[in-house]
């Protein structure tokens, strides 16, 4: 038997893109649902995954990389930019879903 080891980038990555095959397949066998549910149920069941509350899977940062001249050349627009490694799930976004879902549909 291997001796217990971390996981590769390229295993994880592998992983993370049959859970989210198998999400998909989920959502697109739904009967009872219209499409905008079924997209709504994907988009939520994704959001777990980076959560951490998807089985099988830890949570995942989901982190900027804009382009090394996307900062100054916003500046020099008078624009805003995104700063390269913010993290922007320090949430948990599947439970942001819905709490701006919601919003919606009461305006």
């Amino acid at each position: 038997m291997a001796e217990p080891r971390a996981y590769t980038a390229d295993e994880v990555r592998q992983q993370l893109l049959d859970h989210m095959r198998a999400i998909s397949r989920y959502w697109a066998k739904q009967p009872d649902q219209t499409v905008a549910e079924k997209c709504d149920g994907l988009c939520f069941s994704i959001l777990n995954i980076f959560d951490g509350t998807s089985m099988g899977l830890p949570a995942m940062d989901i982190s900027l990389s804009p382009h090394e001249d996307d900062k100054e050349f916003n500046r020099s627009e008078g624009d805003n930019w995104y700063e390269p490694g913010q993290v922007i799930n320090d949430c948990m976004m599947h439970e942001e879903w819905y709490i701006k879902k919601e919003r919606d549909q009461d305006a």
